[in-house]
Order: C-alpha cells, then sequence, then structure tokens
C-alpha cells in the first residue's frame, strides 16, 4: 500500500499547483485586460501599459489601486531623470556653463514635480469608500492640482530647452529624458480623473 501513496500525494500536490497555476494566470489576465482598458483613456496608452505592466499586481485590482501605482511610477520615473540630470549638469559644469545652468533650472523644475506627486499620492491614500462625499471631493481635488501641477512643472522643464541657444545634443537629450516622464504623468493624472469619474458614477447608482 506505501508504494502507492507516495505516486499519489506527488500527483495530489501536482494537480494542486497546477490549479494554483491557472488561477493565478487567469487574475493576471483580467488584470492586464483592465490595465489596457484604463489605459486607453489616456494620452500616450502604450507607455501607460508598458510603465505600469511589471507593477500591477494581479489582485484587488481597482480604479482606485491603479491611479495609486500610476502615482508611484510617476514619482520613480522624476526620480530617476532628476539623477540623471544632475550627472549631466556635472559633466558640462565646465566646458558648458550656460547648457549646465540650463539643466539646474529643469532639476529644480523636476525636484517640485517630486514634491508634488508624494502630496497627490498621499492624499489619495486617504480616498477609500468609508469617507464622506465633502471629504472624497476635497481630497481629490488636491490630488488633481497637485499632480497637475507635476506636470506643468516638467512641462516647464522641457520647454527650457526649446532655445536654439543650448547645444542640439545636449536639448535632445534632456528633452527625451524629461518628455519621458512628462507622459508617465500626464497618464498618471488621466488615471486618477477616471479614478474620480467611476466613483461619481458608482455612488450615483447606489444612492437609495
Amino acid at each position: 500500500m506505501a508504494r502507492y501513496t507516495i505516486p499519489f500525494l506527488l500527483v495530489s500536490i501536482s494537480l494542486l499547483l497546477l490549479a494554483s497555476n491557472v488561477m493565478s494566470c487567469r487574475r493576471c489576465s483580467r488584470a492586464r485586460a483592465f490595465t489596457i482598458m484604463s489605459c486607453s483613456a489616456t494620452s500616450f496608452p502604450k507607455v501607460c501599459e508598458e510603465s505600469l505592466a511589471k507593477f500591477v499586481n494581479s489582485t484587488n485590482l481597482g480604479h482606485l489601486q491603479l491611479a495609486q501605482i500610476a502615482l508611484r511610477v510617476s514619482i520613480t520615473e522624476a526620480k530617476f531623470t532628476r539623477s540623471y540630470l544632475t550627472k549631466l549638469a556635472s559633466r558640462l559644469e565646465i566646458a558648458h556653463l550656460e547648457e549646465a545652468q540650463a539643466i539646474v533650472d529643469c532639476i529644480d523644475q523636476i525636484n517640485d514635480s517630486v514634491a508634488q506627486l508624494r502630496l497627490s499620492l498621499k492624499e489619495l491614500r486617504k480616498c477609500t469608500n468609508k469617507v464622506g462625499v465633502d471629504d472624497f471631493m476635497w481630497y481629490m481635488s488636491n490630488v488633481e492640482t497637485w499632480a497637475s501641477t507635476a506636470l506643468t512643472d516638467q512641462i516647464n522643464c522641457a520647454a527650457t530647452f526649446e532655445d536654439n541657444v543650448h547645444g542640439k545634443i545636449v536639448r535632445n537629450m534632456v528633452k527625451a529624458k524629461v518628455e519621458g516622464v512628462t507622459k508617465v504623468t500626464s497618464n498618471a493624472l488621466a488615471l486618477v480623473n477616471r479614478y474620480v469619474t467611476r466613483h461619481r458614477f458608482s455612488r450615483s447608482t447606489h444612492r437609495p
């Protein structure tokens, strides 16, 4: 009897693991489909999908969670951009003082955008189904204002290099990097707005 028990247990464990993997894949597929659908409402859907793909959890994914993830991604991208620009300014400081100063001004804008995005994410975390309508609208007004300000900071940073005074290579390097984070932040703001719209609709349909 014992010689049959071990193979039976192995088969049972294998079946359980297979079932678990199947369920996990189904959840991942639903999460991916939800992300693609939500990203379709943004200005840069492909950037949205790619930037969120590795951060999206397969469980409990809704409009609020996706907006929070998008803001976290935007903060991370802004910090990477800040680090990149800081290193670039340091390399240019002696030979290309004017370009270096323009980058420093740009870094100030990115610094402010990071602070605004952090405030936005912190405020968004207060928005749950338990808060009242007035509190919800107050929180979301702050979230949208700070995220919008962050986007404006990033756009202003990129605009610093519109002038042909700066070297073409430096200008293109900076603009490419900053425009990347601008697209991510624009998408995050769109997902925040989408959450607000869905939340309002959900509340209106559940009124007695």
